[in-house]
């Protein structure tokens, strides 16, 4: 299969300095035959002659609906690419290549400007969630000014996809980030309580690295998710999550495994204590955290019903 390079991210994102950066160390390293689709012109611009020389045939499609089988198809034959690369067009439906291209041809990489993602996501919170959701790989540049912010968009990143690679650039390159450093509680208390402000950052951070709170004790309230069977010692007990706007919401629940008799209803709020463990689920190939409980009491609902990530 040939493989297929999409950037996405808005106008001034930094997508064409990337793609051309990308264009150039590929063809240094390998010189293969590489078709390079805009759909997007911005400030920086392209020079289709020296990309010639380098085995780089441009091409431009600047209508959404041009972005088809057919098109694509005629300049597959016209070219006849080893690889292709495409500049995406910010606000085109970013699911439209992956009806053209089988999924596994394709790496997502999606451009963000980090001093402008706030903004963003406070305008287009849908649409940029749905290209974070889609993406392979995440980088933020311009991250100087932002630094603070930095391990909340990294959250509300993780929140909308816990696979994609997470990058932070400022002028000097990339910058070494460590989330633990960020976490809104203090990973050496004897015990971390949980509240309404930072269990979201504590679930994606223990969803991701569950090695990190292996033998930590953890209290929090949360809702019964689904009520176990009899003779069932598991259940999920957590959180509802907005994770970028009212109509994007999510479960953010731990598995818990709780011996003697509790009968909890779905829906019944519970105050958890628990001491944490990681356990490896062959379904999904990947070690995830588990609550070993070891009090659980009937609790009042919290002044939040829904968290947000922050």
């Amino acid at each position: 299969m040939i493989p297929v390079y999409i950037f996405t991210g808005f106008l001034d994102s930094g997508k064409t300095t990337n793609v051309r950066d990308l264009v150039r160390s590929m063809q240094e390293a390998d010189f293969l035959r590489t078709l390079l689709i805009v759909c997007e012109q911005g400030e920086e611009e392209y020079d289709a002659d020296g990309l010639s020389k380098i085995g780089v045939t441009l091409r431009y499609i600047d209508d959404e609906l041009s972005f088809n089988d057919d098109v694509i198809t005629d300049l597959l034959l016209e070219v006849r690419p080893e690889r292709i690369i495409v500049e995406y067009n910010g606000m085109w439906n970013v699911s439209r290549p992956k009806v053209i291209w089988d999924p596994e041809q394709i790496l997502e990489i999606m451009m963000i400007d980090a001093s402008t993602f706030e903004n963003y996501l406070g305008n287009l919170k849908a649409v940029i969630a749905d290209r974070i959701r889609s993406a392979d790989l995440i980088i933020f540049g311009r991250c100087d000014e932002v630094a603070d912010s930095l391990s909340m968009y990294r959250r509300c990143c993780r929140a909308l996809n816990r696979n994609a690679h997470i990058v932070f650039r400022n002028d000097d390159g990339e910058i070494s980030f460590d989330p633990a450093d960020y976490l809104p509680f203090d990973l050496d208390a004897e015990k971390i309580e949980l509240d309404d402000d930072n269990f979201a950052a504590f679930y994606i951070d223990a969803m991701e690295n569950p090695e990190r709170y292996v033998g930590k004790t953890v209290s929090y309230s949360g809702m019964i998710l689904n009520s176990r069977k009899n003779g069932d010692h598991s259940f999920i007990a957590g959180r509802i999550a907005m994770t970028c706007c009212s109509e994007d919401l999510t479960v953010f629940g731990f598995i818990c495994d709780a011996e003697g008799e509790h009968e909890f209803a779905s829906e019944e709020w519970v105050d958890i204590c628990c001491v944490m463990q990681k356990e490896y689920s062959e379904k999904f190939e990947l070690w995830h955290p588990v609550c070993k409980v070891s009090s659980i009491v009937p609790s009042k609902e919290p002044g939040k019903r829904i968290i947000r990530v922050t």
